[in-house]
């Protein structure tokens, strides 16, 4: 199967106090190269909707940055839709079997491999919602809600950790998780977080979710938050 085929890259983005600068999204889209993502893998900046004419600026100032990325996309909502109307309208562009939803101020900062994350993913189906953690693996926050915490999955290529947290931030699953489970529980204008999180209970509703971290119990941190809505022009 063709890299277009197999994966494609979301990166969700809003109107945010940095505009018309695009250094965040520019840096969360240049810590691509840390994971081994194919080169002709389709990256669609998604965007939701705003009239503010900074954002329009920032616009013009996109566009010019990824005339040199023919794999790279710009996309926007009509009218306001939130991260889950976002992600709605980027999963019509869609066409590959896996996607790779990142929010656009959450950049990788440490190496892996995201095709043998999707080969281990491949066999044992189990393991649905990836996520790449921005603190170390452990019992903390959601991720804390219950004893479910804490399994180790251990496949061919890496180590994976249970959690029964449900989180929006970078991660892998298939489309079809997105397109027959999470859009059909989550409305338009809210956090997908705040529909599913306390969902995971027991053994039974974590098969459904198949929420994981990536890396084993105390596995470092894989992403970090450059806070786009906290961020302003004179700290960038």
């Amino acid at each position: 199967m063709s890299s277009n085929n197999l994966l494609t890259v979301i990166i969700t983005a809003s109107f945010i106090p940095t505009h018309p600068s695009i250094k965040i999204i520019q840096d969360t889209i240049e810590s691509l190269q840390l994971i081994n993502i194919p080169p002709d893998t389709k990256v669609f900046l998604a965007h939701d909707y705003s009239e503010n004419i900074n954002y329009i600026k920032y616009f013009e100032n996109l566009h010019e940055y990824i005339k040199s990325f023919p794999n790279i996309e710009i996309i926007t909502r009509q009218d306001h839709g939130h991260l889950t109307g976002n992600i709605r309208n980027a999963l019509q562009h869609v066409t590959s079997k896996y996607i790779l939803v990142i929010q656009h101020d959450l950049p990788f900062i440490r190496e892996f491999d995201i095709q043998k994350i999707i080969y281990d993913i491949e066999e044992n189906n189990n393991i649905k919602h990836v996520r790449f953690n921005k603190r170390d693996n452990i019992k903390a926050g959601f991720d804390s809600i219950n004893n479910l915490f804490g399994l180790q999955e251990k496949r061919t290529n890496y180590t994976y950790t249970r959690t029964p947290g449900w989180s929006d931030q970078n991660h892998l699953c298939l489309k079809s998780y997105y397109t027959d489970i999470i859009m059909k529980e989550c409305r338009n204008g809210n956090f997908m977080e705040n529909k599913l999180q306390g969902k995971i209970k027991d053994e039974n509703t974590h098969k459904k979710y198949g929420t994981y971290l990536f890396g084993e119990l105390n596995h470092p941190q894989v992403i970090k938050h450059t806070d786009g809505r906290r961020s302003n022009c004179d700290n960038i």
